[in-house]
């Protein structure tokens, strides 16, 4: 009988801070926050993390550019 050991993954590390701001910034839109708030966030994050900063912000923008996509398809 062997044991797995779970492999490290990317989410809350330092190696690859771009992708977790984008993950956040996904998950911010998508829990409906709204955009002043996510940019407030983004400028407070630029201080300490310039690369998480632009992640989050991109990541914001394309949930929203995707749920905008989606909901016009409906109309």
């Amino acid at each position: 009988m062997s044991i797995q050991i779970p492999e490290n993954t990317s989410i809350g590390s330092a190696e690859n801070p771009y992708n977790d701001g984008y993950t956040d910034g996904e998950l911010a839109a998508i829990t409906g926050l709204s955009s002043r708030r996510a940019h407030a966030r983004a400028a407070m994050a630029d201080q300490y993390d310039p690369l998480y900063a632009q992640g989050l912000i991109d990541g914001y923008l394309h949930a929203v550019q995707v749920n905008a996509s989606i909901a016009q398809k409906d109309r």
